[in-house]
């Protein structure tokens, strides 16, 4: 069951802004201060400036452009897991290529009341290889 849908399509929307005019320091914030974003499956990086160094290199060299779908969220008090479908189009070398999947992602409300990424995790439940 999605609890608050439209909030949960509004926090994704903003997310997907974020990332497509390449702000690094705006999705920067949206980690908790101990949030990962997850790489590939079994690699996660935590909130520190390699992440950011890594978002900014990401950008600059791809160029990606982001579009995704909140599916479903489950609230535990202070917890959010949500299921969002994504679409992703990068360009590199004048090459474009497009991938599909569905993350898992987990969110925690800050004592300030800020919705923050815990766990970005793209990859879904996805194994390393």
């Amino acid at each position: 069951m999605t609890v608050n849908p439209e909030f949960w399509a509004e926090f994704t929307a903003n997310y997907v802004e974020l990332f497509n005019s390449h702000d690094v320091d705006g999705l920067y914030e949206i980690y908790s201060d101990t949030g990962v974003l997850v790489l590939e499956p079994g690699v996660a990086l935590p909130k520190s400036e390699d992440m950011k160094a890594g978002i900014k290199e990401y950008f600059a060299t791809l160029q990606p452009k982001l579009t995704a779908d909140v599916k479903l969220s489950y609230q535990a008090g202070d917890l959010v897991l949500l299921i969002v479908e994504w679409t992703l189009t990068t360009t590199a070398d004048g090459e474009t290529t497009t991938r599909a999947g569905r993350a898992v992602d987990i969110l925690v409300k800050d004592p300030d009341g800020v919705w923050r990424y815990a766990v970005d995790n793209h990859s879904g439940t996805d194994l390393p290889e």
